[in-house]
């Protein structure tokens, strides 16, 4: 048990129950100071009248909060000088995990357990002491090793004669009696893109710019390869500033500089710098020719939100064990980010043969499921391949072509690998022609809004979702699916979204001109969510065409909303206040988690239309849609059922109580004008029956 003699504590909660029995507790470990109070007034007083070791903090206060106590005292202290650990009755995960991004050491959720509690406090002034004791000895160990580290090295400047420590050499895997000893050889054995920055803070050291000189660089080994290397010196001077002499210290700081720490593998700096090696080996001769082979992880961001960081890094570490168990020993295996492997194969088989070991030797290899606490969890991967190395002079286009080659994986259906071929560098450039053509489109109003009906179980049509479609200056039409995507990424997305929002309220306009009323659903992207000035464009628009929030419907997906729970319910409860209804979109295929669904101020589900799709046939879609239609009845929240395209499906959903449908088998999507003919017809009774 640790030593809490002289140990202070601070203790701030306002139930006077639980801040007794904390104190009572404490008592009895004998800490040296133990200090109480019930306000976020009497903490910041204690903490500018006292030093204290620990502070425990409760999150509602009488006066204000306990997180903008542990704000301020972060603002001032690190986590190991002055741990906090916060109390609260509330166990919110938003909470807990907002109060650790703020800086706390732990949570304790009230009613507080007392063992947990003081176990806790341990550990946190445990790793503290261990802080200061590491503290004390790098500080001890930089006074005794300061000017020789690993190896030593002593430049006599007006001679150019050089002394370079056994080390040194032993770094560079050198014999005695290999090395000239003047600097100027020396010098020749760095790596051409460090040779300028070498000579910079050298000039910078020795004109008297700078006290000491430390630069990392990279150093050719005997073997061809290259050594990062960390070298720190300080020059003797003449009366008159002039310096004669300059020694120091060399470091080998290669694993440091060229291995990803999690996995031990090359990171992509190092990897660079191999398949530069490659590219010359094969230019010499030495090599006849090599392949590269990149590795992705699928749906590591959802993987990532979903187990977090450290479920990820154990992931990486398994994937990359599972990778070289099939690798050749020869293959060169690095981590080039997240998400990404990529490895080497030298003198590759012919490309079907390649692509054959690929997917059924290396890629069904690490099929092997993880576990996820108690849960298995698997786990898919896409490759690409650069095959025709021969073509590339710089290791960096190799790994960019990599990376085309498998965000056009996306696109394909089936595949898991696919090659790299140079036309795809030409679909990279149609992409930013095409961004360059939704500019023009929106400054020329080149978009239009199509409107598909939405109806009740009785065919009589109860609203639409307005839907973009664009026309392009050859008269032909462009898929949202190639153009929105482009505009949600390069922010287009935003003018564009106020574009149509204008069109909306003025068809809205229109149809109160005539008569009808109706509810227009339109979709907001993640961009357009997150914008700040959404709400204000929104509302004047609104007032400026004198249309009721009665008739706007807003449709927004699971995953735009969970990418901040918190805000998103504020910016959905300032549109409810102003009696816009809310829908969520494409239910099912996010978290589908009551635990942010009920806090939001929402009105409508859509049920996605991949799941809509094999009704009443696919017995897991049955469930789904069951499920999300009782979970959505329970909450008081109506359905809408997307992409109904014949009988079965209609007959099956309404049997579960779905109050409106959307799809095919009624309308497809309209121009304004016939979407106008349809409303007039409805309206005078002309339609019995949906689409009829």
């Amino acid at each position: 048990m640790p030593d809490y003699k002289k140990v202070s504590i601070l203790v701030v909660d306002d139930d006077l129950v639980s801040r007794e029995l904390i104190v009572e507790c404490l008592k009895i470990y004998e800490f040296e100071q133990i200090v109480a109070g019930d306000s976020v007034a009497m903490a910041y007083d204690c903490l500018a009248k006292n030093r204290f070791d620990i502070v425990l903090m409760d999150i509602g206060l009488p006066d204000g909060s306990g997180v903008e106590v542990l704000t301020s005292i972060r603002a001032k202290h690190s986590a190991i000088s002055l741990p906090v650990v916060m109390i609260s009755g509330d166990d919110e995960t938003n909470n807990v995990v907002k109060c650790l991004e703020l800086g706390a050491n732990d949570f304790v959720a009230k009613p507080i357990n007392i063992q947990v509690l003081m176990a806790r406090i341990g550990t946190i002034l445990t790793i503290k002491r261990l802080k200061q004791d590491v503290d004390v000895a790098n500080e001890r160990f930089a006074l005794a090793a300061k000017g020789a580290h690993d190896a030593l090295w002593d430049w006599f400047i007006t001679t150019d004669e050089i002394y370079l420590s056994a080390r040194w050499k032993q770094i560079l895997g050198l014999e005695e009696g290999e090395v000239e000893p003047d600097f100027s050889t020396f010098v020749t054995r760095l790596h051409d893109d460090d040779m300028l920055g070498f000579k910079r803070a050298l000039r910078a050291h020795l004109s008297g710019v700078t006290d000491y000189f430390e630069y990392e660089c990279r150093m050719q080994n005997k073997s061809g390869a290259f050594r990062w290397l960390l070298m720190r010196g300080s020059a003797l001077r003449f009366d008159n500033g002039k310096p004669y002499r300059m020694a120091g210290s060399i470091s080998d700081i290669t694993e440091r500089k060229v291995l990803d720490p999690l996995t031990q593998t090359l990171n992509t700096s190092a990897f660079l710098d191999k398949l530069d090696m490659y590219i010359q080996a094969r230019k010499s001769k030495q090599l006849t020719s090599f392949a590269v082979v990149l590795i992705s992880i699928d749906r590591y961001k959802l993987i990532s939100d979903s187990y977090g960081h450290h479920f990820c890094d154990h992931m990486a570490v398994e994937v990359t064990n599972r990778v070289t168990s099939v690798l050749q020993p020869q293959s060169t295996l690095a981590r080039v980010a997240n998400d990404k492997l990529a490895f080497v194969i030298e003198n590759p088989a012919p490309i079907n043969e390649v692509l054959l070991w690929l997917n059924e030797e290396v890629l069904e290899t690490m099929m092997v499921p993880l576990l996820a606490g108690e849960k298995k969890l698997h786990i898919s991967f896409s490759a690409s391949l650069v095959f025709d190395t021969h073509l590339y002079r710089y290791s960096h286009d190799i790994l960019r072509d990599a990376e085309i080659a498998l965000a056009g994986l996306i696109q394909q259906d089936g595949d898991r690998v696919r090659v790299f071929k140079p036309t795809q560098q030409v679909s990279l450039k149609d992409r930013v022609e095409l961004e360059e053509a939704i500019h023009h489109a929106i400054e020329h109003d080149e978009f239009e809004l199509y409107y598909q009906p939405k109806i009740d179980a009785y065919g009589t049509i109860q609203g639409a979702e307005a839907l973009v479609r664009w026309r392009n200056q050859d008269n032909q039409f462009v898929s949202p699916a190639d153009f929105i995507p482009i505009a949600e990424q390069s922010g287009l997305i935003i003018g564009l979204g106020k574009l149509l929002f204008r069109q909306l309220c003025c068809f809205l306009a229109k149809c109160n001109d005539a008569g009808l009323t109706i509810q227009i659903a339109f979709n907001l992207s993640g961009k357009q969510f997150l914008d700040p000035r959404l709400c204000d464009f929104m509302f004047s628009t609104m007032d400026e065409w004198n249309i009721s929030s009665q008739y706007i419907e807003l449709e927004i997906t699971e995953s735009t909303i969970l990418h901040d729970v918190e805000s998103a319910v504020l910016i959905l409860k300032e549109f409810q206040d102003r009696g816009i209804t809310i829908s969520i979109d494409d239910f099912g295929t996010g978290y589908s988690s009551l635990a942010y669904l009920k806090r939001l101020p929402i009105e409508k589900l859509k049920i996605d239309k991949s799941f809509v799709d094999d009704l009443p046939h696919s017995k897991d879609d049955v469930a789904i849609a069951t499920a999300i239609i009782n979970m959505a009845h329970a909450l008081n929240l109506k359905v809408v059922a997307e992409g109904v395209e014949n009988s079965d499906q209609f007959t099956f959903l309404t049997q579960l109580g779905v109050e409106m449908y959307q799809g095919f088998l009624f309308y497809k999507p309209m121009p304004e004008a016939a979407f106008l003919s349809v409303l007039d017809e409805q309206s005078k009774g002309n339609i019995n029956e949906a689409g009829t």
